[in-house]
């Protein structure tokens, strides 16, 4: 696996005391969060079963069970028939580890998921902003609170536009994020792979509706209106109710 150059655009700051020492440290973890995008396919197996699949093996990504991971959210559109998960981790070298896991090597060798693919992504800090970093929102342990759920994965690339530049862009963007300024918006997580020239975020809407609400907005043709964002993707996906891998979030 490549490298993974992080987006780093929040400057924190030490202090000597107790409250200000937890914050620095929190600050240093949100830099080397990462996102692990997971997709596969189905063959020979119905949505049934791979739903009691799901449920069986749910309880292998406790986070106890799997060293630096922070959350992992079921996902899937049925329509295309994609599934997979979005997970959360507390470093690069923890997704590493995971991806050279027993379990991981399970996950894959199943004879009905098929067609994988894996996507790494640094964390930007300025999530914090937007509800969008794991290790800090609030998450529910009620299957109830993951119905009409749905998770926005937006990828985009650069175009005669510098690192700095893009960091800046999305420092001063961040608030319009906030959960309080997006109807049904749960959170963002901003993310980046520098090495890919890919970049973009994962949203968490209460419902189908919300996402759709957002797509229509000023506020996402603004986005994709910039002349230096280019080459815009948009996947969406359900959430699965499976609570034990601390992977729904709520307000």
């Amino acid at each position: 696996m490549k490298k993974i150059l992080f987006l780093l655009i929040a400057v924190f700051t030490l202090s000597c005391n107790q409250t200000d020492q937890k914050k620095s440290e929190e600050a240093s973890s949100h830099e080397n969060m990462m996102v692990l995008l997971v997709n596969y396919e189905l063959q020979d197996m119905s949505l049934e079963d791979h739903a009691k699949l799901g449920s069986d093996v749910s309880p292998n990504f406790k986070p106890e069970n799997v060293d630096g991971l922070i959350g992992k959210t079921f996902i899937g559109n049925v329509d295309a028939g994609v599934f997979g998960g979005v997970y959360y981790f507390k470093s690069k070298e923890s997704v590493d580890t995971y991806l050279d896991s027993e379990l991981w090597k399970g996950v894959v060798a199943h004879p009905n998921l098929v067609n994988f693919a894996t996507e790494v992504y640094g964390v930007a800090p300025i999530s914090e902003v937007s509800n969008g970093l794991a290790c800090c929102r609030k998450t529910s342990d009620n299957p109830s609170d993951a119905e009409g759920m749905m998770v926005l994965v937006v990828n985009y690339e650069l175009q005669d536009m510098s690192l700095e530049d893009h960091a800046k862009l999305g420092s001063d963007v961040s608030p319009n994020f906030k959960p309080e300024n997006v109807d049904g918006l749960i959170g963002k997580t901003f993310i980046g792979n520098v090495d890919a020239g890919v970049f973009g975020g994962v949203y968490y809407f209460k419902s189908k509706e919300s996402v759709d609400t957002y797509l229509d907005s000023e506020l996402w043709k603004g986005v994709v209106a910039h002349p230096n964002l280019v080459n815009f993707t948009t996947e969406v996906y359900g959430v699965a109710p499976i609570t034990v891998s601390n992977g729904i979030p709520v307000l």
